[in-house]
């Protein structure tokens, strides 16, 4: 029987690569409100403060692109928020930040929440969570059930 000598606390920091600092940091810093904590100026990166996390932007260098959509090697990335998601979507578009779903119910780490996703400048989607659901999701009796119970395990 073999035992791991590692456990996890979560996850520490995403990297997201750039192409345009300034813009970005007008997004997640003065749209957003994320601290800018750290910058290692050699290879260009900038750590954000998310709550207990950080997300670092990594500048691209000067020509370089991003691969788009599906060819990122990322789908999305969920944060973590608080506050009444109707004031938050009303914020985000007088922001003119750009929305990428309506507010709907989802499931994550901390179980349902009201979500909408956004796009960066860079249009990685963003999903911002809240960790309740603001509205309550309604479903059969029998979709309750079954959410109440885990598969059988496989043997």
């Amino acid at each position: 029987m073999s035992t791991r000598p590692l456990e996890f606390d979560g996850i520490d920091h995403a990297v997201l690569r750039v192409t345009d600092i300034k813009r970005s940091l007008g997004f997640y810093v003065d749209v957003l409100g994320l601290s800018l904590e750290r910058i290692i100026d050699d290879p260009g990166i900038y750590q954000l403060r998310c709550g207990r996390n950080l997300i670092d932007l990594c500048v691209l260098p000067a020509g370089a692109t991003l691969a788009q959509g599906p060819q990122r090697g990322i789908d999305h990335l969920c944060l973590s928020v608080r506050g009444d998601m109707n004031k938050i979507v009303e914020y985000l578009a007088e922001n003119k930040v750009e929305t990428a779903s309506p507010l709907r119910e989802l499931y994550g780490a901390t179980g349902f929440g009201t979500s909408i996703y956004v796009l960066d400048p860079d249009q990685y989607t963003i999903e911002l969570k809240a960790n309740y659901s603001q509205y309550p999701v309604k479903v059969s009796a029998a979709q309750a059930m079954g959410s109440m119970t885990r598969p059988p395990a496989k043997r």
